[in-house]
């Protein structure tokens, strides 16, 4: 087995590039014994092939292999490569929770083994001149069904890892690179320095200047080496760490102490809570002098300096040098896994087959879990509770570049590749696509230097999955989010109201909810008509209808003071030329003949204490009597999918309307709904053919309107409501 005593491993230096090290442990003489036993299956694949080449054909017998579980395990007792496939299932099994266990039926797992090849174009480097080369490694894909609470097959649940080739030993070949490195219970900060190091040197400004217009912001930071705060407006890199925080008590920076912690040696190992410890380790190792952490370099206690900067956490994340993810942390006493010895247990030891040397990685090309919370394919952050955490996803995405820190491994993250302990990428000049822990596919570049329709699809995306993370204090709703939107402001100039797009607010307004996890105020001071005023149970998420949908023409204003004139705020997309839904069908005046503007003189006297919030525009309203609710169930099949309708009727008319956000409602109740939005051609929930207008459930107190609910009632549906007026809507 793998010793853990780095003196007495075979270290071997690639001369090509830079001081990276490899370690290559001694195979016992079980390993050396057991290799020659494979059964004929297994016999189809060609080990040899595993690992780096440079060529334009694919020369393997590229065999993928596909048999049931059971067969695997039946086979393990002779077949030395079936048994490691049964060893990894099983220590991957016993991570899991056992409520997460019992849903799934191994017995009808089916595994997948194929010998796979990655394609990459060689631009120019030391390991040889061919035009292209590829990385051939052998894929284990177990597909494991799942049981629903009533019986029925639910989602199949997947885990995917690979087998790669280390090094025999002595100096790499120059036409062939190993692909696999032994994982060492200590990570070996020179390895993450190197990766650094390649970045700076071979991508240039391409990770390091995606927010060009950012402004200049110089924080608060912890000069590691003095181990004291320092503020200097000559330091212009620094080290984030993005951790959780926790319910523990440690070090945090107050009025009271602030003056103690400026003295170097203040911040000695035995004050500094460990997440912080180790992020300063990191940091020094990085070769980097400054490191700013939130609970330490923002006054806790002053509310100024809070507002200073964490209105500013855009350009303190991401204009770092790198950010440190404590991705596996639970509070700021966990450690980051790898740093001191003892914090890591997983060691995967080499094993022979057919002569070759391979070894199990976790390279997360294809993902190595399944986000429980949401069933989407999380890579390696997908059960942590890093990646549950309301704050930490702005911290992640506004990053360029990260050191991912979880139980098994560090991964390195920028803008143009990633790079992990156990699986060699540092290869110089080779285009592939990075593959990112983000929600957006793994093209965070793009948001800032693309097209509307891009903005549009990061924008939703953010939103959703910020909506079902959980914070401690409901009053950071916007704070939390805050550094998103003004890189969106200062990268694609949007403007924002209250976390809405100002130009889309039509579409913005419409966003939605599922039923069954029902939405509550927020605390504090939010408006009810933005989602930042309202929470759910973190189970449900937010969802908002395509911001390029076609307007219908409503004008909207804010208040930015007493006795300044409300502001316009301007609209994009194109409006509905060819009709006016606002008022067809009733005795509503035609465009150009009734009023859109909004005065001062229109905001009552009261509501200038709350100004800061409103937002006021004219739309088409009507009054609706509840008839009856019930579920409908999607086509999707699952019992927990539906689509909530309500029959409503004005006089003797009956029409349905189907809901996003769902008040409390009862039969007989009357709702006033007032227009917002429409959607053509892009229904969710398909049942709206011709298209829907979607209304706000509205409610009145003290001359402003608040948001209840949101429904799609059918373009058809809504042009029959004849009894319809014009009106000044006031939301806060």
């Amino acid at each position: 087995m793998a010793s853990s005593n780095r003196d007495s491993l075979d270290a071997v230096s690639l001369s090509s590039l830079g001081d990276v090290v490899q370690v290559v442990p001694d195979l016992s003489d079980g390993e050396q014994r057991d290799h020659s036993r494979i059964c004929l299956r297994c016999r189809l694949l060609d080990f040899s092939y595993v690992g780096w080449h440079e060529s334009d054909t694919d020369e393997s017998n590229g065999y993928f292999i596909t048999r049931e579980y059971s067969a695997i395990v039946s086979s393990a007792a002779n077949c030395y490569f079936c048994d490691r496939i049964v060893s990894t299932t099983q220590e991957w099994f016993r991570k899991r929770p056992a409520s997460y266990l019992n849903q799934l039926d191994l017995s009808r797992a089916g595994v997948d083994v194929k010998l796979e090849t990655d394609w990459h174009e060689l631009k120019t480097s030391k390991i040889g001149t061919g035009k292209y080369g590829h990385h051939t490694r052998i894929r284990i894909h177990l597909s494991i069904p799942a049981a629903g609470k009533d019986g029925s097959a639910q989602r199949t649940k997947h885990l995917t890892f690979f087998v790669q080739r280390v090094q025999n030993g002595g100096q790499t070949s120059e036409t062939e690179v190993y692909t696999g490195r032994q994982r060492l219970l200590t990570a070996d900060l020179r390895l993450l320095k190197q990766w650094k190091h390649l970045c700076d040197e071979h991508h240039g400004k391409k990770c390091t200047t995606i927010f060009k217009t950012l402004e200049r912001i110089t924080p608060r930071l912890i000069d590691v080496y003095q181990r004291c705060l320092v503020d200097d407006s000559k330091v212009d890199t620094w080290v984030c760490l993005s951790y959780v925080w926790g319910h523990v008590r440690a070090l945090r920076l107050s009025k009271s102490n602030a003056s103690d912690l400026y003295k170097p040696g203040s911040l000695t190992q035995m004050v500094l809570p460990n997440i912080v410890e180790d992020a300063l380790r990191v940091t020094a190792g990085l070769g980097e002098r400054y490191l700013w952490v939130d609970a330490l370099c923002i006054i806790q206690d002053d509310d100024q300096d809070k507002a200073r900067f964490v209105s500013r956490m855009d350009s303190i994340y991401a204009r770092a040098t790198v950010v440190i993810v404590a991705a596996t942390c639970v509070d700021s006493n966990s450690m980051l896994p790898g740093v001191r010895s003892g914090t890591r247990q997983s060691e995967p030891s080499p094993f022979m087959i057919q002569d070759v040397r391979l070894v199990q990685c976790l390279d997360p090309v294809d993902g190595v879990g399944i986000d429980l919370r949401t069933g989407r394919s999380g890579a390696y952050l997908g059960t942590t509770i890093w990646d549950t955490r309301a704050w930490t996803l702005q911290e992640r995405f506004l990053a360029s570049r990260c050191l991912v820190f979880t139980d098994e491994q560090v991964f390195w993250e920028c803008e143009e590749t990633f790079c992990c302990e156990d699986s060699f990428r540092e290869i110089p000049h080779i285009i592939r696509n990075p593959r990112r822990t983000s929600l957006c596919g793994g093209e965070l570049d793009l948001v800032w230097n693309t097209d509307g329709p891009v903005f549009d699809h990061y924008y939703r995306t953010l939103l959703e999955e910020y909506s079902c993370r959980a914070m401690t204090n409901e009053r950071d709703g916007l704070n939390a989010f805050s550094g998103i939107i003004r890189a969106f402001e200062s990268t694609r100039h949007e403007q924002f109201y209250w976390g809405l797009p100002c130009a889309y607010l039509e579409s913005a307004l419409a966003w939605g909810h599922p039923f069954e996890h029902k939405l509550n105020r927020r605390q504090g001071d939010f408006p009810s008509w933005s989602w930042t005023g309202w929470v759910g149970d973190g189970s449900g998420k937010l969802n908002n209808q395509n911001l390029h949908m076609q307007r219908v023409g409503l004008e909207f204003y804010r208040f930015v003071g007493n006795e300044a004139e409300p502001e316009r705020l301007k609209q994009s997309g194109n409006q509905d030329s060819e009709h006016d839904l606002l008022a067809e069908g009733s005795h509503i005046p035609v465009r150009g003949q009734r009023c859109t503007a909004v005065t001062k003189h229109d905001l009552l006297p009261d509501l200038f204490n709350i100004s800061y919030r409103l937002l006021a525009f004219w739309t088409a309203c009507a009054t609706l009597k509840v008839e009856q609710t019930s579920p409908l169930s999607t086509r999707s099949g699952s019992r927990d999918a539906f689509e909530w309708e309500t029959i409503m009727t004005q006089g003797e008319r009956g029409i349905r309307v189907s809901w996003s956000q769902m008040p409390l409602l009862h039969n007989e109740d009357e709702i006033e709904v007032i227009a917002v939005a429409q959607n053509r051609g892009n229904w969710d929930g398909g049942h709206i053919a011709n298209g829907a207008i979607g209304v706000m459930v509205v409610s009145w107190q003290g001359g402003v309107a608040h948001r209840e609910g949101l429904a799609w009632i059918a373009i058809r549906d809504w042009t029959s409501l004849a009894r319809r007026s014009w009106k000044l809507v006031v939301l806060d």
